[in-house]
């Protein structure tokens, strides 16, 4: 068996009256495991989808070994290779934050501003990390498979019925 974190699954949060939102329980297990027992999330842009993106500390850990190995692939190679602006890309974008035992975390301002995010968000686990979308965004993604972008659709649906938060 891996030592490695895979979310997959999906949920909805909407902000609380202090504009928390709340990590889904499964995921939140993944992201303690992943972050050596701490209650800590890491949280960034995404750079291809916009949306954000979520995972634990191990994975920040990946992906600075995969610049280095990328830097020797390319030495070997005789290739040029900017290791240090690819780190810029890949951790200097990323946010820690706590979240208390129920979950509950602030999104990064910079971060809500980047993925457009109002007051509901949807986590998407993907492997190695998870995705948090502006729901609306999600469904108008083309890219996204149709069974998620149509889960996604009928929430706001229900929600703008005033079936949901």
């Amino acid at each position: 068996m891996s030592d490695v974190i895979l979310y997959s699954g999906n949920a909805f949060s909407v902000a609380d009256g202090k504009g928390r939102f709340v990590l889904p329980l499964e995921m939140r297990k993944l992201v303690t495991q992943a972050s050596g027992g701490q209650n800590r999330l890491c949280l960034s842009v995404h750079m291809d989808n916009g949306c954000a993106t979520g995972f634990g500390l191990s994975h920040k850990i990946h992906l600075f070994e995969e610049v280095e190995k990328l830097e020797r692939q390319a030495y070997e190679a005789g290739r040029p290779f900017n290791a240090d602006l690819e780190r810029e890309n890949r951790l200097g974008t990323i946010e820690d934050v706590n979240f208390d035992d129920g979950g509950r975390f602030f999104l990064h301002p910079d971060i809500k501003e980047e993925a457009q995010i109002d007051d509901a968000i949807f986590f998407y686990g993907v492997g190695r990390y998870f995705q948090i979308w502006k729901p609306e965004a999600l469904v108008a993604s083309p890219d996204r498979p149709a069974l998620i972008r149509n889960k996604v659709q009928r929430w706001i649906d229900a929600r703008a019925a005033g079936a949901v938060k």
